[in-house]
């Protein structure tokens, strides 16, 4: 989103720097390997922000294994956890286009075939899906979180976002300018906004994160 007024359409280079982030996310997802570690998969990924077209990240990557999936933060640093043959891994990532624009993916994946964490991954699919679903030109963010909450009470899972929040705005070369989405921001969303609900126990969290854009009239998720 530029300062320009904002169009019921993304902008080209939003939905370019978008759909970068959900390739490299969703590469790593598939191919992360038991016995790998936190830094090798990170390093990895980083090679693809390049590889795929972009020319850096506006924030570092964030990689968990199995008790790193409980925190996902910029100041988050990946260690040598190794991912096990059943286990949760994490890949929160951010590249920059050549253009300037930032684009902002998490995906949660799973290795084997646990029981509880496979609710636990299939929950954040759900909560997921019906707050994008909900969304709608002109909004609050504050609305959007209620939705998002209202959701979670349904299941045994916690909030895990240490800032208590489910995604922030998002613009070309900046993050944060309009806040976050939680119970006390009342700014109607206008432009991108990255949802992004992180949920969990003391054991494992799970997330997801996809962009929105929200034209005057219409919303786009970007995919």
């Amino acid at each position: 989103m530029g300062k320009n007024t904002v169009d019921d359409m993304p902008p080209a280079g939003l939905v370019e720097a978008q759909r970068l982030a959900i390739r490299i996310a969703e590469a790593i997802a598939a191919d992360a390997m038991a016995g790998e570690t936190e830094i090798e998969v990170r390093d990895r990924a980083d090679r693809l922000v390049r590889e795929f077209g972009g020319t850096d990240v506006w924030t570092p990557t964030i990689i968990g294994f199995g008790a790193g999936t409980l925190s996902c933060f910029p100041t988050d640093r990946p260690s040598t956890r190794q991912l096990w043959d059943v286990d949760l891994g994490m890949i929160d990532v951010h590249p920059v286009t050549a253009d300037g624009w930032w684009g902002d993916c998490t995906r949660t994946f799973q290795r084997g075939k646990n029981v509880g964490q496979g609710k636990a991954l299939a929950a954040v699919e759900a909560i997921h899906a019906a707050v994008l679903a909900s969304v709608r030109p002109g909004m609050r963010a504050c609305d959007l979180f209620r939705v998002f909450a209202s959701e979670l009470e349904r299941t045994p899972y916690l909030l895990l976002d240490r800032l208590s929040n489910i995604g922030h705005s998002l613009n070309v070369g900046s993050s944060y300018d309009a806040g976050y989405i939680d119970a006390w921001n009342e700014t109607p969303m206008t432009g991108a906004w990255a949802i992004e609900p992180f949920i969990g126990n003391h054991l494992y969290g799970a997330k997801k994160e996809d962009v929105v854009w929200f034209g005057p009239a219409r919303c786009t998720v970007i995919s």
